[in-house]
């Protein structure tokens, strides 16, 4: 019986790893592109070596007994049900949530925003003297755009900030933005090529290399005197 019964759990057991990755090679062998879950076959694979190591090793205890020794083929029966087990226990929802909420949970993005550390009212005073100065389009950019971009997560709202800059007096806004508030996540690259928040008055995105390079061509933008008088205000 315990013969008979161990066949079947091997003819089971390896069937079903059979079964589950046949389509995996076959895509492999035919070049065309799969998307396993490695997150699971890993460690699916761990404890089938695991389950079938004792399953095997028990199955050939057994075989070697000669003295049908009641204690030892019950030990040895419950040691290959247990490999068998372990096995199975690798197809459950319970193995999936187990090694995929953790996995999934380390590698959720984090939220992308600049991580600003300003006040509401000096957010205000800023988009106003902007405003005043004409740094701005404010018929596409509001106070609430303003808030949003500089604010909220990027992926969060549909706002956007529309300059009236040209490439050196926007490096130098970002210079003093930085400088102003130190205490954020803050970069040139982030605020003009990452976030794709900051555009143009025609709705384009500035050139990132342009603006990085701008102080080697440019050292005092045409609006330097502006922005100083506008960033004094705020310190």
């Amino acid at each position: 019986m315990f013969t008979y019964l161990t066949s079947l759990a091997f003819i089971y057991t390896y069937g079903r790893l059979a079964i589950h990755f046949a389509p995996g090679f076959l895509h492999y062998f035919l070049n065309e592109p799969i998307q396993p879950q490695k997150q699971l076959e890993k460690p699916r694979v761990l404890f089938h070596l695991v389950g079938l190591s004792f399953m095997h090793l028990m199955d050939s205890f057994y075989s070697s007994l000669q003295n049908g020794n009641f204690a030892l083929q019950l030990i040895s029966s419950v040691v290959f049900l247990l490999g068998f087990l372990v096995c199975q226990f690798s197809w459950t929802e319970k193995f999936s949530r187990s090694f995929l909420t953790p996995i999934n949970n380390s590698i959720k993005k984090p939220h992308e925003n600049f991580n600003l550390r300003i006040s509401e009212s000096q957010i205000a005073e800023l988009y106003n003297d902007m405003k005043k100065y004409e740094l701005l389009d404010q018929d596409k950019t509001s106070l609430e755009d303003f808030k949003n971009v500089l604010l909220e997560n990027w992926a969060g709202h549909e706002s956007k900030l529309h300059l009236k800059m040209d490439g050196p007096s926007c490096r130098e806004f970002y210079d003093y933005l930085a400088k102003t508030f130190p205490a954020s996540t803050l970069t040139l690259k982030n605020f003009f090529n990452s976030s794709k928040l900051v555009l143009r008055p025609d709705g384009k995105a500035y050139n990132y290399n342009t603006i990085k390079n701008a102080p080697t061509r440019t050292p005092v933008s045409k609006l330097n005197e502006t922005l100083i008088n506008i960033f004094k205000k705020l310190n």
